[in-house]
């Protein structure tokens, strides 16, 4: 996926403002480094819940990740993964806002 693509299927969610950050690769083809499979989204406990109502549904990919996925998207409440655990307040201190929508800035994404 390119930029805009992301960008126009994020504004699609509608998700209420500070309840998610725009992580993953999905900063990259946002900066136009490169392209993106999916979109991850590190969001709030209760953003997580609601998306489970509205029918998301858990994906177990392995040892603490079981994101709940929809069409392209992948929603996490937290990111542990590796050395780095990042928490979706820090991300959004630093995020990089484009169109509205927080993604995580460069650097947190290369940690």
């Amino acid at each position: 996926m390119k930029r805009e693509e992301i960008l126009r299927k994020i504004r699609e969610l509608n998700l209420p403002k500070d309840s998610y950050v725009v992580f993953g690769s999905c900063p990259l083809p946002v900066a136009s480094l490169r392209e993106a499979n999916d979109i991850d989204l590190l969001v709030e406990k209760e953003l997580l819940k609601k998306l489970r109502q509205d029918g998301w549904r858990v994906m177990n990919k392995g040892h603490n990740d079981t994101p709940l996925v929809r069409d392209v998207f992948e929603a996490h409440d937290n990111w542990n993964f590796g050395s780095y655990h990042p928490t979706l307040q820090q991300l959004l201190a630093g995020a990089t806002i484009i169109e509205g929508i927080p993604f995580a800035s460069l650097e947190e994404v290369k940690k």
